[in-house]
């Protein structure tokens, strides 16, 4: 049994060492590999991309605009002067129209006769030149002698016709460039009377005095003038002097 199992085994044993054999001289003999194929000088290896850039949680910024030029300003002519954003002009005063003279009546007189007219000029700023005429034209009750209103229309009776006129000068304190505010002057009185309550009737005789007034007088806008004041005033005729009172009313027209 021994003897079969040897005589067995020897062969196979040397079968397997011819085997393993054979591959390590068939390795042997085989040619070597052919070299790697050359690089190119020129043929460089292309980079990998570069990485992304990290998402940034501000907004990218706008591009800033440049700076205009500043304005040029044409030779000869100086810069115009910047005027500041909270500059605010002054409010317009109107100015009232020059009227440096009026021309106006007194309807106080009319139901007595009489019609009396004024001009008044002004010179200088608050000083003003003022003439006046007056006349009886028609009969009416202006009291008897030694009465307050015939002695102030010239110591004239009922029947009495006559002229008369003042020169005077007048003081505006307000100095508007118009016959307008408030005013005070003295004037001077003169006239004659026909048939008058003192000496001879039968002839005209003169009378002369002064007088002193103050009043107001308003000049609107379209030139329409109006005004009001009192005075007295001291008139002599024929060696006999009264103190009477005046009452000033006008109307009439600026210029």
């Amino acid at each position: 049994m021994l003897g079969t199992r040897e005589s067995f085994v020897a062969p196979l044993a040397a079968t397997t060492a011819m085997v393993w054999a054979l591959p390590v001289e068939a390795q042997l003999n085989l040619p070597p590999p052919p070299p790697p194929p050359l690089v190119e000088p020129n043929d460089v290896p292309s980079l990998p991309p570069p990485p992304a850039p990290a998402a940034s949680s501000a907004a990218p910024e706008s591009p800033r605009r440049p700076a205009s030029p500043p304005a040029r300003t044409p030779r000869g002519r100086p810069p115009a002067a910047t005027r500041p954003e909270t500059y605010a002009p002054p409010a317009t005063v109107l100015q009232p129209t020059p009227r440096i003279a009026a021309v106006t009546w007194n309807p106080a007189g009319i139901a007595w006769g009489r019609l009396s007219a004024n001009v008044e000029v002004e010179l200088l700023p608050r000083h003003a030149l003022v003439a006046s005429l007056d006349a009886l034209v028609f009969h009416a009750d202006r009291g008897s002698s030694r009465d307050l209103l015939s002695e102030g229309f010239g110591f004239a009776s009922p029947t009495s016709l006559g002229f008369g006129g003042e020169l005077g000068y007048h003081y505006w304190p307000s100095g508007l460039p118009t016959l307008s505010g408030p005013f005070v002057g003295p004037s001077f009185v003169f006239g004659a009377t026909t048939r008058a309550t003192l000496g001879d009737a039968a002839q005209a005789q003169g009378y002369w005095g002064l007088a002193l007034d103050a009043g107001i007088q308003q000049v609107l806008a379209g030139g329409f003038t109006a005004g009001a004041g009192g005075g007295i005033e001291i008139l002599t005729m024929a060696d006999v002097t009264a103190v009477v009172p005046r009452i000033l009313a006008q109307v009439g027209w600026s210029f």
